[in-house]
């Protein structure tokens, strides 16, 4: 072989090399850095697995979202789901079956920044409420004492929702949630004056939580407390976007609350085959109100598995980044450049990693 044969291999070689170790580095995620956490019993359920999972009938998978039902005078339609401002009540409920709450972009608008200052007085226990403190709640529960197993779980609830979100609540060392625990629905409606479908209600600028005891309450509670912590961080000029705060909430709902809604996996199914919103869809989508059932529960498991692989893509602090651009006012694609590099520099570069990631997992390098 001449020399000229031989510097060919070797320019070829280098390139080969260098395009292997460019791969290597997108794809390979540093296992060691998923953290170990503990994981409760449900305290508030009869059932052994609090990883049961109500199996529903899955809809018909189809490219992209199907035409929903027509739309109401005066709304806009965005891939068959309805973006509608609705004024409501300062408490939003949380549905009994399926935990999807209704905080739109508007009721977050008026979330004041919590800062770090002298505790305020703590709010009155209801009649017939115990009350109890801890390290991070002030918890009320209807009877004469607030059960031990209950403290321990919420507080092994915060634990492992600050591993994800410590540095979007530093307030949550100083100030408390107020969590109210009733026995039954009846006593629930009572204080809150809630319908009777409402399996919990939260007030974010409260920081308050009502839950009655049911094989929901644990799932609610880890979604709610998740709003709290997380869209504390943004600002009422600049909330936190709606696929983010819902698809944060879920994802902690399921990976650190232990309380996997029944109609998560069946719609993570359907996004593998292609279905749901185009990203440039989603993230304009500022309410769910009056949209179809199928559709927002595609809707909630697209916005999970998205906050989900943005923050499993890389380590560091890279969400942390990707959420403040956002805060101070930066659009989507701008926000996720500075925060992630290349080649998430639009929509559609993160719409296509994500879903190839879906398929495969080589991007986060985690098994679902």
């Amino acid at each position: 072989m001449d020399i000229l044969s031989k510097l060919r291999v070797v320019f070829w070689g280098l390139v080969i090399g260098l395009w292997g170790l460019f791969m290597y580095q997108y794809i390979n995620e540093d296992m060691s850095s998923l953290k170990k956490f503990h994981v409760a019993a449900n305290p508030f359920t009869g059932k052994p697995d609090p990883l049961a999972i109500v199996k529903r009938t899955a809809g018909p998978v189809t490219p992209y979202l199907p035409p929903g039902p027509e739309p109401q005078a005066g709304t806009t339609t965005i891939q068959g789901s309805l973006i509608k401002p609705i004024a409501g009540p300062e408490i939003k409920d949380v549905a009994e079956l399926g935990m999807m709450p209704e905080h739109s972009l508007k009721d977050k608008a008026g979330i004041p920044a919590i800062q770090d200052s002298a505790e305020e007085p703590y709010p009155e226990a209801p009649k017939g409420f115990a009350t109890k403190v801890t390290r991070h709640f002030v918890i009320y529960e209807e009877g004469p004492q607030v059960s031990k197993e209950i403290a321990d779980t919420v507080e092994t609830l915060h634990g492992n929702i600050m591993l994800d979100l410590i540095a979007f609540s530093p307030w949550s060392r100083e100030k408390k949630v107020y969590i109210f625990f009733a026995q039954t629905q009846g006593t629930y409606r009572r204080i809150t004056g809630r319908p009777e479908w409402s399996g919990g209600a939260a007030s974010l600028s409260e920081r308050k939580i009502y839950l009655y005891k049911s094989d929901e309450a644990f799932g609610i509670l880890a979604h709610e407390l998740t709003h709290i912590y997380f869209d504390s961080f943004f600002t009422p000029s600049t909330p936190s976007p709606l696929w983010l705060s819902e698809g944060i909430a879920t994802y902690i709902q399921s990976e650190r609350g232990y309380s996997t809604p029944g109609w998560l996996k069946e719609n993570l199914k359907r996004l593998e085959t292609g279905s749901g919103f185009k990203l440039t869809d989603l993230v304009r989508i500022e309410d769910l109100q009056g949209a179809d059932e199928d559709n927002v529960r595609l809707w909630y498991a697209q916005a999970y598995s998205l906050a989900r692989f943005l923050m499993r893509m890389k380590t560091g602090e890279s969400f942390y980044l990707f959420c403040k651009g956002l805060r101070d006012g930066a659009p989507v694609a701008q926000a996720l450049y500075r925060a992630y590099g290349m080649p998430y520099n639009k929509l559609s570069s993160l719409e296509y990693a994500w879903r190839y990631d879906l398929k495969t997992g080589k991007i986060s390098a985690v098994n679902r």
